[in-house]
């Protein structure tokens, strides 16, 4: 199979990459900044119409598996017109371009597309973001749905896990303070369900190998807070939980609102899927694992 992945260095990206190759796929890497370490690194504008036009015109995928966006959700608040060309347009040409190459677009999108006022959400309820970074994200939906012939949105919560890149995630940053007896102030009223990269990785995966259409939550299989999340973390990781100090969204100096509890309900992805959600304790004791060679302390 060939495929097409976006994203190639970026938290996600190099995960679906690294199982991809396992599976014995060709695998085309499309980054913007940072060359990835595997695959065939192709660089490309995905807000550029005709490079992605003509790139997977070139290429003829059977599936494109489209990881990259512009997740920091105050800097989407402020850089509307970035957020927009990353999230929405540069989705809008992948899809465009994958129908006129009748290849399967697989499309992470987010939990932020809901506004939080239920949680553990399915995949059949009316999305209502309350960010511009949830909107783009939206209209990236909105713009799959519209052109490409084969779509999968793929929609994850909280994505964690070990990067090729020097930027920290919400697990990371943990750790990283943590292992240097850092205090940290963790929310204990954001409900969320969050997704160990490998997990997810294998998942997209799974989908692209078999075609799947539709809307599928691909989180992990628990609803939980955050402050939970870095308690049980703390506990896999040998760390100090006394560091974790619970705090509220109130207090945070936010420029964009956060959807409260944006808990996804993952139990059609648990039926679909061989490669199903996993627990919390389990995709934390997998990073764990990972983490072999890994300075928590030398974490950035």
């Amino acid at each position: 199979m060939r495929l097409l992945v976006t994203g190639a260095s970026g938290l996600l990206g190099h995960k679906v990459i690294q199982f991809a190759l396992a599976d014995h796929h060709e695998v085309h890497s499309i980054y913007r900044e940072h060359k990835p370490i595997l695959g065939n690194p192709i660089k490309l504008d995905l807000a550029d119409h005709d490079s992605v036009s003509k790139t997977i015109s070139a290429i003829e995928p059977d599936a494109i598996i489209h990881t990259a966006a512009y997740t920091d959700v105050d800097g989407c608040e402020i850089n509307r017109e970035m957020a927009w060309r990353v999230n929405a347009e540069a989705t809008r040409n992948l899809a465009l371009a994958s129908s006129k190459a009748s290849c399967h677009l697989a499309y992470v999108s987010t939990d932020y597309v809901f506004d939080g006022d239920k949680g553990l959400y399915s995949e059949e309820e009316k999305p209502n973001p309350i960010s511009y970074y949830g909107y783009t994200k939206l209209k990236g939906e909105d713009f799959a749905k519209e052109h490409a012939k084969q779509w999968c949105i793929a929609r994850p919560s909280v994505i964690y896990g070990w990067s090729q890149t020097i930027k920290l995630n919400f697990a990371t940053w943990l750790l990283s303070n943590l292992s240097r007896n850092k205090e940290v102030k963790v929310l204990v009223d954001q409900h969320v369900s969050p997704t160990l990269n490998t997990n997810l990785a294998k998942m997209l995966v799974e989908i692209a190998e078999r075609n799947i259409v539709g809307t599928l939550h691909t989180a992990g299989a628990n609803r939980v807070s955050r402050h939970e999340f870095a308690l049980r973390l703390a506990e896999i990781f040998n760390l100090n939980r006394i560091l974790i100090k619970p705090s509220k969204t109130g207090e945070m100096m936010w420029r964009a609102k956060r959807p409260k509890d944006s808990s996804l309900n993952v139990s059609k992805a648990s039926e679909l899927l061989n490669n199903k959600p996993m627990e919390l304790k389990s995709s934390l004791q997998m990073m764990k694992r990972e983490a072999s060679g890994v300075n928590l302390q030398n974490l950035q």
